[in-house]
C-alpha cells in the first residue's frame, strides 16, 4: 500500500509528544493563549490511543525540542513518498531546527531520508498535498 496519498489506512504515524519546556515558549511562536501542559499531553495521549485503536503502528519522536512547542506538529518538518522523507525548510524561523530532529527520530524508525531542502527554499508539509 502506498504511502503518497491521503485516504489510505493509516499504517505507520509520527507523533511528538508535548514537551513542558517547549510550550512555555507559546507567545514567541505566536499561539494565542498559554497551553495547559497537563492537557495537552492527556490529549496527545488520547490521540496516540485512537491511532493504536484504528491500527497503526504509532512512533514516537524522542529527540528534544526544548524551546520549539510547533515541534508537535510532525507534518511540517517532512514530506513522506514511498522512497523515504524528504525534509523541508520550515518558514518560521525557530522551527528550522525541526527537520534535523525529524530526521533522527524517522531513521530510527526506519524511514530513510532521500532528499533535503534547501536555503533560501522554504516548505512546510502542511503547505503541500498530494495529486496523483
Amino acid at each position: 500500500m502506498p504511502i503518497q496519498d491521503q485516504i489510505s489506512p493509516l499504517r505507520k504515524v509520527y507523533v511528538r509528544p508535548p514537551e513542558t519546556e517547549a510550550l512555555q515558549s507559546w507567545r514567541e511562536y505566536g499561539w494565542r493563549s498559554a497551553p495547559d501542559p497537563a492537557r495537552a499531553a492527556a490529549e496527545h495521549e488520547a490521540f496516540r490511543a485512537l491511532l493504536t485503536e484504528a491500527g497503526a503502528e504509532v512512533v514516537i519522536g524522542t529527540s528534544a525540542a526544548p524551546d520549539d512547542p510547533d515541534a508537535i506538529y510532525t507534518y511540517d518538518p517532512a514530506l513522506m513518498t514511498d522512497a523515504g522523507a524528504i525534509l523541508l525548510r520550515p518558514g518560521k524561523a525557530g522551527r528550522r531546527g525541526e527537520p534535523a530532529i525529524a530526521a533522527v527520530d524517522l531513521g530510527a524508525a526506519g524511514v530513510p531520508v532521500i532528499a533535503t531542502l534547501g536555503e533560501p527554499a522554504l516548505a512546510e508539509g502542511g503547505d503541500m498535498c498530494w495529486l496523483d
